[in-house]
């Protein structure tokens, strides 16, 4: 190292605070070999004048320190590990133009930073480059060697549209893509990136991928198994109200998929290729699965099915079902794809258990097999139950109880199960609300006898799952009023064979202590108490029914209440002939009664409390002159309402 002092030159330099490259005062001269050099390429000084003398040499000049400041050097050759742009310092001496000279140039030194691609594997032995933008850098141009041999010149242009390659029937089958950045051109390069290598597998033309295996494993769960070309990714399809749309699971070559739905109905799949390099896809064909039913009937099992509902063509043909009991095959094959039942007759053992899938087979590119979700049913294999006897239904504490004679066929010592079912009156629908074991007797604690009729029929069925036919209906009687003069009821029937032979009102309380009274009504539904009875405002009755074998039935309670009626005569004649003497009030359903006389100046002229005394048309112990008087009757009702009634009245003499 050498600095200008130890050149004697120190004391000839001005010392200068600003970039000593601006106008100096001596001018010095030099070359180097590249303006532009790459990191870790040296740069050279080159033609130096001959009229220079004891040249030194700083390669990165700050531009802001003064000569004085500047350690030189007489090194001729550095090599930059950094990219930037930087100033080489000459100083030295001679020339004949003073002293000391100084001299600057700038070199750009460029970065090597490596290219970072994915190559993506395409159908038909074909790849692709995808770069990384942000690592293309500032080269000039792009070499892209293929590994077989083949290279390529790319502009940034180029690389940022994913240039692709195909492969001939001899290259490699995984061949070795590199990429790297030069600056300059591909045959003159000034320098160039380390080249960047990633291997890449080729993928033959795909064939049709296919679904080889389409199980239903539970009732929101199909298992999908596939295969398709080597190296060939593929996607799942699935019908969504007849389109396909994807879900999102991709395989490549041959795996399996789980797809969550509602496998309870049928669902159908397709596979679709997927390619990287083109759009070009290719489907397989559509798969669908199957849904299988078991009901057990007396001594055999009946299975039931949608036919197979996948697409079929020239080239897809459907060759059978067969189906499996406990794991084994049975029935033999079912050739016809609309073939839809199967009844398993084969030795039905009481309360063992048959488990049953369904198994198609589909022939297209690759044979599907396609298997139902397992069913099973509990076996019977016996005689049913004989028709059930005499059913009554009745009201009572409030509650419909349920009274049945079994079938005779089921002995006092059989297991068994009373079914009830249940509708809201005649019309209404049934459905079960009770299962009884070994019980002939049901009382509802759900039903509102005050609501309406409720109508039950009964099923007996064996332990082995033979059930009787079910009853005739029976309903509750349900008292209710559809007139303010009268009660009305239901004409449907509570026996079961039996008919209804007659109807009995009950008056289960009254004000006047009637308890118990009855009144025999026929087969009429609706009763009217007597109208002009005073004691019959409200009274609580229930029906009675007897049915043609003597067996008795009972309805809800049910108060029935009529308004107050107040009677008052337009006149009254007081003049002792023993006809209409009295002004007398006469009402019905009265409590509590006041009545009041006015005269025409508004005078009370008589006053009475007393239902059954009436106006005898005197005042203070006199008659009253003939004429018009006005009434107020005040009374309170036997359901403690106040009903207020006036009017005028002519007194005549």
């Amino acid at each position: 190292m050498l600095t200008l002092g130890s050149l004697m030159l120190l004391a000839a330099l001005p010392i200068q605070a600003q970039n000593v490259c601006i106008n100096p005062l001596f001018k010095g001269d030099f070359k180097v070999d590249k303006p532009k050099v790459c990191v870790g390429s040296p740069v050279n000084i080159i033609a130096v004048p001959n009229n220079l003398s004891n040249a030194g040499y700083n390669f990165q000049y700050d531009g802001t320190s003064s000569i004085d400041k500047v350690v030189l050097t007489q090194a001729k050759s550095f090599t930059y590990s950094q990219p930037g742009s930087y100033t080489i310092l000459q100083g030295g001496s001679g020339g004949g133009s003073g002293t000391g000279t100084i001299a600057c140039q700038v070199v750009t030194v460029l970065a090597l930073d490596a290219i970072k691609f994915n190559v993506q594997a395409c159908q038909g032995r074909r790849a692709t480059v995808t770069s990384e933008p942000s690592t293309l850098g500032q080269y000039d141009t792009y070499v892209i060697r293929w590994g077989d041999g083949a290279v390529e010149e790319k502009s940034r242009a180029e690389m940022l549209m994913n240039p692709a390659h195909t492969y001939n029937s001899g290259a490699p089958s995984s061949p070795r893509i590199s990429v790297e950045g030069i600056y300059g051109t591909i045959t003159a390069p000034i320098c160039s990136s380390p080249p960047t290598i990633q291997p890449v597998t080729l993928v033959a033309a795909a064939t049709q991928p296919a679904i080889i295996a389409l199980t239903t494993i539970s009732d929101n769960s199909v298992e999908i198994k596939y295969q398709t070309s080597a190296g060939v990714s593929v996607q799942l399809y699935q019908k969504t109200n007849g389109t396909y749309t994807a879900t999102g699971q991709n395989g490549t070559g041959a795996g399996a998929f789980t797809v969550q739905t509602d496998a309870k109905q049928v669902q159908c799949f397709q596979l679709v290729t997927q390619d990287g390099c083109t759009n070009n896809t290719t489907r397989s064909d559509e798969v669908c699965s199957l849904v299988l039913d078991a009901k057990a009937a007396n001594k055999q099992n009946d299975l039931s099915w949608q036919p197979y509902s996948g697409t079929l063509s020239a080239t897809t043909q459907f060759r059978y079902y067969r189906i499996s009991r406990n794991g084994a095959p049975t029935g033999g094959t079912l050739t016809n794809r609309n073939t839809t039942t199967y009844a398993d007759a084969n030795t039905i053992i009481c309360g063992d258990s048959y488990c049953y899938k369904l198994e198609a087979r589909i022939q297209g590119v690759a044979e599907a097999v396609v298997t139902s979700n397992q069913v099973c049913v509990n076996g019977i294999n016996g005689d049913a139950p004989g028709e059930v006897g005499n059913v009554i239904v009745s009201v009572e504490d409030g509650r419909p109880r349920l009274i049945t004679m079994p079938p005779p066929t089921i002995g006092s010592t059989d297991s068994f199960t009373m079914l009830v079912s249940r509708a809201t009156g005649a019309s209404g629908t049934f459905q079960q609300v009770a299962a009884l074991d070994r019980k002939s007797t049901f009382t509802d604690d759900n039903a509102n006898v005050s609501a309406g009729s409720y109508c039950y029929q009964v099923v007996y069925q064996t332990s082995c799952g033979l059930s009787s036919s079910p009853s005739k209906p029976v309903c509750t009687i349900f008292l209710e009023s559809k007139s303010s003069s009268g009660i009305d009821w239901n004409a449907d029937s509570p026996f079961a064979p039996d008919l209804i032979d007659n109807y009995v009102v009950e008056v289960a309380d009254s004000i006047n202590g009637s308890n118990g009274a009855q009144y025999p009504v026929g087969k009429t539904t609706r009763f009217e108490p007597d109208p002009n009875d005073p004691n019959l405002q409200q009274q609580r009755y229930r029906i009675i029914v007897t049915s043609t074998t003597g067996a008795i039935s009972y309805s809800n309670f049910f108060r029935f209440q009529r308004d107050v009626k107040i009677f008052v005569p337009e006149a009254f004649t007081p003049n002792g002939d023993g006809v209409n003497d009295e002004l007398l009030a006469k009402g019905i359903y009265v409590d509590q009664f006041t009545m009041t006389i006015y005269n025409r100046w508004g005078e009370a002229v008589y006053n009475t409390s007393s239902r059954t005394q009436g106006w005898n048309g005197t005042t203070k112990g006199q008659p009253a002159p003939a004429g018009q008087y006005m009434y107020r009757i005040e009374v309170i009702d036997l359901k403690n309402l106040k009903t207020v009634r006036t009017g005028a009245v002519l007194l005549l003499r």
